[in-house]
């Protein structure tokens, strides 16, 4: 199977390629599909020298499995935390890159601001998206791609950052319930979806039963480079 960081990269260098010819243009909206299956939207403003991309998978909350609300949401909150190191099968075949070792959320984070890039993950009812903005210049954009596409094939799903960010949950969710707006919600939505995902709370016993490995699963299943819409 390709892997993710060599198929995103190669999808971000068509769009990139294609720019120029678009320049002429009046921000007509692109479109093309990749030999991998991806496709892909291109709208260019020659107005800042910035690229911002935006990647969406079929991976919202409507995929989460029964008795795992949320686990969308935990997995992309958590794919943000670290860097798993190369596998070296993978990097057999694609040249060395400075972000081949592994990294923890502090070394990905003074990455992104050494690049004066952005990345964020986030999951949404119908969708897991992911953000990257960054400078032009060839250098500092084929870095922030790098980074980017390893952090989105690659992430390490850290499990004591895990824990420490479950611990976070309960105590923001044990706060929320003392808002009558919270329990209100907390009684509408189900009561609107029923057992559809779209109706799941999260509780203190279902994150209790949330691993690193669910989110593995998950991620591996749903975030697929052939099925991107970037």
């Amino acid at each position: 199977m390709t892997s993710f960081p060599r198929v995103l990269r190669a999808t971000l260098a068509a769009v990139l390629l294609a720019a120029p010819v678009l320049a002429r243009a009046t921000l007509p909206i692109q479109h093309w599909t990749q030999p991998g299956g991806a496709r892909v939207w291109l709208v260019e403003s020659p107005v800042l020298p910035m690229v911002d991309v935006q990647l969406d998978f079929d991976a919202g909350t409507r995929r989460d499995p029964a008795g795992k609300p949320a686990l969308a949401n935990f997995t992309a909150n958590l794919l943000e935390k670290g860097l798993a190191a190369r596998d070296p099968r993978r990097g057999a075949q694609q040249p060395p890159s400075p972000f081949d070792a592994a990294m923890d959320e502090n070394r990905l984070g003074e990455a992104w601001a050494d690049l004066g890039a952005n990345f964020d993950a986030e999951a949404g009812g119908d969708r897991m998206s992911f953000f990257i903005r960054s400078l032009t210049d060839p250098d500092l954009l084929a870095r922030a791609v790098a980074l980017a596409a390893r952090q989105i094939g690659e992430p390490s799903f850290p499990a004591a950052v895990w824990e420490r960010d479950r611990a976070r949950t309960v105590a923001s969710l044990r706060e929320s319930l003392t808002r009558p707006a919270t329990v209100a919600g907390r009684a509408f939505m189900p009561a609107v979806f029923g057992s559809h995902p779209y109706g799941g709370e999260t509780t203190e016993e279902s994150l209790a039963t949330v691993s690193v490995d669910d989110m593995r699963a998950f991620h591996r299943r749903h975030v697929q480079a052939c099925e991107a819409r970037i």
